[in-house]
């Protein structure tokens, strides 16, 4: 035997010591406030351990301040197991009271000293214990202190399981009860149901229903609801959802691609700058050296245009020599033409033969006159003084006149050259401007010839060629792509259309191979039911047909009759109306037979149940194997999708891809076409906007040719006049020197003349008289006339070649110098004129192929330039975009390594079209949102889906629309519709088997309710309670009631449950929908409940009934207040002991050999008759009583008697310490 044998008071709750026996029946008497109460709440602790369960007031001290007020405040608890006993020590540590057990019975030395003074600490304690006592760790825990009393050791040290006073997992209602049983509590049917319930079973069943809330049908409703969506079709047979859902999946592909694309021109604009930035340097130095180069060529050509100048200058400066020779030529000729040059040569050459003649006359005049020489000399004398002085005179005439012909000469010289000065200063004051015209017509003759040679070279050129050829080979990459594209589609759909059809053909041969299986055990099933109905309509006839009667009229009848007896048609029929006619024969219709040879045997209505459960059970395997045919299948099914899914991913992500493709690449055609077209009429345009602008240009330079010819004109007329006014000037000068060089030449020559005539008369006189006085003589003075007229003549002609001898000196020598020279000057000049063409075809030719390289140098350094100009228009862009938002999107892209590329396109275009597809992106993303808010509209918050129907970031839509795609590609519905369907059907089997194990216990409840009733009316020993009843009522909670029909239906439906489809109108839609508006009615009484399980005391619902004297309280749930106060402790406390009784004897099916305490305060209420029918009742159930009341009665109704007295202490006046003494101690048997 086990039970609560002393508990020991030190300087505990005013108690100085104190040891109060609890082997039986105990009565603590005194007046109030003696600490009666105070000593049953600390046997309480003992059995609940829980310091808020003791009926301690709030206002008063806690339980650890007053039990354990003090260092060496302890309570001990000795307890007897199998006779052997042991102690639990309960003490505060740490400001908590703790326990620890010892293996030892009490004994006052080991924790008082010789003084009677406590010990003050736990070591003194265990000093005393020494060697011999055991003792354990201290065990803070309460809970871990119950489960060692109780014996629900698991997880414990297994040296604490030796401390058990019994041995039960569900001991939680013992406490429980024994503390009502003190506190004197409402009597409730809920504590009494689950003390009854927790007596059957170790493990007390309940239906969780806060997981059914929060897990089982959670969101049933909107799920079945959300399922739906997926299958309602508008009126023109369209899911709408599905349209939705492929608008949202499109657009996030599109978003996606978009993405990519952007992310591709991210990579090709970072390569781009890298090209730019490792390029630059090197483009930058490449037009250094090409520029220079340009330069050198400029340089050139102004030098040979230089060198050609002053060779031009230096033939034209030869070819006006020549030409001014020529002229001074031609004017000299024209002079001595004037001057009758060729009689004055010839007049000249005449002059030795007339000096000859002269001399010879001369002499003969000589002879002639030689023999008058008297009169000779006289005459020669006067003659040739006479021609002295006509000879001086006229020398000094002509002195005179070579004088003014000579300063006349000076003069001419230095008029000429000095308007020969002047004119030159005219030309050198026109040079510039006439070099300036001239090279401003060579410009412009230089233009019009490059703008003719560009004109003929227009023709034959095509503008924007490289842009043309762009478009035309993207239009070829395009098309290619385009092609490619359409085949990669047209394949994969074919392969997708293939792989669909073996599918198909796969899942048609499962699905067949599945209802072949299904159909056999289906008809081994129906098989089986038949014998279950022809076995129950056996057992339904059993009573009323031959069986019935054999069984009731003839003993022994299975071993005779019925061996022989035909069972189907005649053992069972009821229409026979048998009667016993010899009940001593045992013959059959008067034959003996010998029934031992027959083996055969009638079954009995056992055996005949025991088929039924077989052939049952065989029909539960059936629907097993049914059930694992269908799940084989759905496996199957599963993998053979997940199978041809991955493969029609992988092609339905090709075609996605390829569609988009084909769309960007249409749409790039068309631009792309567009495009082409433009460029061909821009260079169209171009072309003949240039041609028009060269024929612009020609017609301007025609009229600046012809403006520049004028200009030239009117620089060399304007020269001209003003040299022609100066040569005018100048001849109108030497007209008027040579006017007054005449006159003063003429007036000298008519001196001379006149002198001459004068001498001329003197000397013909002088010859007269000579010759008079010679005729006179005898001389010949007709030949000496004759000489003397021809030596005049001679004389004349002689002196006519002196003057002009030196004209003809002159002109020998300007034939000589000059004209001699002619042609040889014409020739020269002919040939520097051809020396010139040359030197200006050379020069052209030289200029022509050095501007054809300069200009080639030129485009290149255009081209560099060009190159510079567009890097340089590529970087602004570029800094201008990385401020934009577009460059913020794609930044992290810009991180990455970058490749080299060929240098395509710029990146103005790059960015022109990250912009395009930045600002398409943006576009498709708002309408990807709204895609998916339309989508989401369907939806609630908490769908079965899971579809995050708040969406605020970006990253959120994007992430849905992920998962949108993932949902349908992967078929997800099906799953869900599936799982649904299969969630539908469990819940329902579910709570069918749930509902029917929770009410498996009703007929055991039935029999300990009918034990407790029947224990009642044996052993009620209570003369105040006439009677005491409780019984069974079908549940009132809704929760139960929707269970019991859902469980109702799953009965009637077993079969049925999962094959039908909730989202389709088949026949047993309209059971699915009753079952599925019964869960609705369930999630709804869930959602009202506060309870999280539905446990098996609410299955049902129990009722009292008590009749105290005359007081009927009729059937009622809840006790409260049955009549008198007395009363009212005796029937709560002859219940709790009932309980108490019924848990006790279920708490352990291994022992039950123990003893337990209830407590009952205030027991003075009670009549004496009533307190001994109470005592008497607790211990015939091995319970026995500590009661307190102000005094005794009868004190041998109890084993001990003990008096709880107030004493002042001794110590303190202001104090009063409790003293417990035994009065009574009943040695006499009684029923403990």
């Amino acid at each position: 035997m086990r039970y609560l044998n002393k508990i020991v008071f030190i300087n505990s709750a005013s108690i100085k010591y104190a040891e109060i026996e609890l082997d039986g029946n105990t009565h603590l008497i005194g007046t109030q406030g003696v600490g009666k109460s105070t000593l049953l709440r600390a046997i309480l602790f003992f059995y609940n351990a829980n310091k808020t369960r003791l009926g301690i007031p709030r206002e008063k001290k806690s339980f650890d301040d007053y039990y354990f007020e003090y260092q060496n405040s302890y309570i001990i608890y000795e307890v007897v197991k199998d006779n052997v006993p042991f102690c639990v020590l309960a003490y505060k540590v740490n400001g908590k009271v703790a326990f620890r057990f010892f293996n030892s019975e009490y004994k006052r030395e080991n924790f008082v000293d010789t003084n009677n003074q406590a010990f003050e600490s736990w070591d003194k304690i265990r000093n005393a214990f020494g060697k011999e006592i055991h003792y354990t760790a201290l065990i803070p825990s309460y809970e871990d202190f119950r489960r060692i009393i109780y014996g629900d050791n698991k997880g414990l040290n297994p040296d604490f399981r030796k401390y058990a006073l019994i041995e039960s997992k569900q001991y939680q209602n013992i406490p429980r009860t024994i503390q009502n049983v003190l506190l004197n509590s409402n009597l409730e049917a809920k504590f009494i149901k689950d003390t009854i319930i927790n007596s059957l079973n170790e493990d007390e069943f309940t239906i969780d229903i806060e997981n059914y809330a929060k897990s089982h049908l959670r969101d049933f409703e909107t799920q079945i609801n959300d399922i739906k969506i997926w299958f309602n079709k508008n009126k023109n047979g369209q899911i709408i959802v599905r349209n939705q859902a492929d608008r949202v999946i499109g657009k996030f592909r599109t978003f996606n691609y978009l993405n990519r694309e952007k992310k591709e021109l991210a990579f090709n604009l970072n390569a781009r700058m890298y090209f730019i930035e490792s390029q630059k340097p090197v483009l930058s130095s490449h037009y250094l050296i090409e520029k220079n180069a340009l330069d050198l060529m400029y340089k050139k050509k102004e030098s040979i245009q230089d060198l050609h100048l002053k060779r031009e200058l230096n033939i034209v400066s030869e070819i006006k020599y020549i030409t001014k020779e020529l002229t001074k030529a031609s004017d000299k000729q024209t002079e001595y033409n004037n001057q009758n040059i060729t009689n004055l040569i010839q007049k000249v050459a005449k002059k030795s033969t007339l000096t000859n003649e002269q001399k010879t006359l001369g002499e003969e005049k000589n002879i002639l006159t030689s023999s008058f020489g008297a009169i000779s000399q006289k005459y020669d004398a006067l003659l040739s003084q006479v021609q002295n002085q006509n000879q001086k005179y006229t020398n000094n005439q002509n002195a005179e006149t070579n004088t003014i012909q000579s300063e006349f000469g000076n003069e001419k010289f230095s008029l000429n050259d000095r308007y020969q000065s002047l004119i030159t200063q005219i030309k050198e004051d026109n040079k510039a401007e006439q070099e300036k015209a001239s090279n401003e017509l060579n410009n412009i003759e230089s233009e019009e010839n490059r703008i003719k040679n560009k004109k003929s070279e227009l023709k034959h050129q095509t503008f924007f060629v490289a842009e043309i050829e762009r478009c035309k080979e993207e239009k070829n990459t395009l098309d290619n792509q385009m092609t490619s594209s359409d085949s990669i589609v047209s394949d994969s759909k074919d392969k997708s259309g293939n792989i669909r059809k073996e599918w198909e053909l796969e899942t048609n041969e499962i699905e067949r191979n599945c209802a072949i299986s299904i159909e056999k055990e289906k008809d081994k099933s129906d098989t089986n039911a038949q014998e279950i109905e022809v076995i129950e309509n056996k057992i339904k006839q059993s009573k009323s047909s031959l069986y019935g009667w054999l069984n009731d009229t003839m003993p022994n009848w299975e071993n005779n009759i019925g061996k022989v007896i035909d069972e189907d048609n005649v053992l069972f029929n009821a229409d026979l109306n048998p009667k016993l006619i010899d009940n001593k024969s045992t013959t059959f219709f008067g034959i003996e037979l010998n029934l031992n040879a027959l083996n055969s045997r009638i079954k009995t209505v056992k055996e005949y149940h025991l088929e039924i459960d077989k052939h049952r059970s065989k029909i539960a395997e059936i629907l097993k194997t049914i059930e694992k045919i269908t799940l084989d299948k759905e496996s199957n099914l599963l993998k053979l999708k997940t199978k041809f899914q991955k493969k029609l991913k992988d092609f339905k992500e090709i075609i996605a891809e390829n569609e988009y493709l084909i769309i960007q690449t249409e749409e790039k055609i068309t631009k792309n076409k567009i495009e082409l077209n433009q460029w061909i009429e821009k260079s169209k345009s171009q072309k003949e906007s240039i041609l028009q602008g060269l024929e612009s240009d020609l017609d301007k330079t025609a009229s600046q040719k012809i403006k520049a010819q004028e200009q030239i004109d009117t620089i060399r007329k304007g020269i001209e006049r003003k040299i022609s006014l100066k040569e005018k000037e100048r001849d109108t000068e030497i007209t008027n020197l040579n006017t007054i060089k005449s006159a003063k030449i003429d007036a000298i020559a008519n001196a001379i003349l006149a002198n001459k005539k004068e001498a001329d008369i003197r000397i013909l006189e002088l010859k007269k008289q000579q010759n008079a006085e010679l005729e006179d003589k005898g001389a010949d003075t007709k030949r000496l006339d004759f000489i003397d007229i021809r030596l005049t003549e001679l004389g004349k002609s002689l002196d006519f070649i002196a003057n002009n001898e030196r004209i003809v000196f002159e002109y020998e020598k300007d034939k000589r110098e000059l004209f001699d020279k002619i042609p040889e000057l014409k020739a020269n000049k002919i040939s520097l004129e051809i020396k010139q063409d040359a030197f200006e075809t050379e020069h052209k030719i030289e200029i022509i192929k050095l501007e054809e390289k300069y200009k080639n140098q030129k485009e290149i350094v255009e081209k560099i330039q060009s190159k510079t100009t567009e890097f340089q228009v590529d970087e602004n862009k570029f800094l201008e975009f990385q401020k934009s938002e577009t460059f913020a999107r794609l930044e992290s892209y810009f991180s990455d390594e970058t490749h080299k590329i060929e240098d395509t396109k710029t990146a103005v275009t790059i960015i022109s079209e990250v912009n395009d597809k930045h600002y398409k992106g943006i576009e498709t993303f708002k309408e990807l949102q709204q895609s998916i808010n339309t989508f989401n509209g369907n939806f609630k918050e908490h769908n079965i889906f899971s579809f995050k129907v708040k969406l605020n970031e970006d990253t959120d839509f994007l992430n849905f629309a992920s998962d949108l795609k993932e949902f349908i590609e992967a078929d997800k519905i099906n799953e869900f519709e599936k799982r649904v369907n299969e969630r539908f059907a469990n819940i329902i089997r579910l709570i069918g088997r749930e509902t029917t194990e929770l009410n498996s216990k009703e007929a055991e409840i039935e029999k300990i309710i009918k034990k407790i009733n029947d224990d009642f009316v044996n052993k009620n020993f209570v003369q105040a309670i006439k009677e005491m009843e409780m019984r069974t009522q079908k549940s009132s909670n809704s929760i139960v009631k929707l269970l019991i029909q859902i469980k109702e239906f799953n009965d009637e439906n077993s079969l049925l449950l999962g094959e039908s489809n909730l989202f389709t109108s088949s026949d047993t839609n309209s059971k699915n929908l009753k079952a599925v508006e019964l869960l609705k009615q369930l999630v709804k009484e869930l959602e009202k409940s506060k309870n999280s399980t539905l446990t098996l005391s609410e299955s049902f619902d129990l009722q009292f009934r008590i009749v105290e004297n005359d007081n009927d309280s009729g059937w009622v749930e809840k006790l409260s207040n049955v009549g008198s106060e007395g009363t009212d402790v005796l029937v709560k406390a002859m219940i709790n002991i009932l309980l108490l009784n019924v848990f006790k004897e279920s708490a352990s099916k291994q022992f039950k050999d123990f003893k337990l305490h209830c407590m009952m305060d205030e027991i003075g209420r009670l009549h004496p008759n009533n307190v001994k029918g109470i005592l008497r009742f607790a211990n015939e159930r091995n319970i026995l009583l500590i009661n307190g009341s102000p005094t005794s009665q009868n004190a041998t109704d109890y084993k001990y008697t003990y008096k709880l007295a107030k004493e002042q202490s001794t110590m303190d006046a202001k104090k009063y310490i409790t003293k417990i003494n035994r009065l009574v101690k009943v040695n006499a048997k009684v029923l403990n």
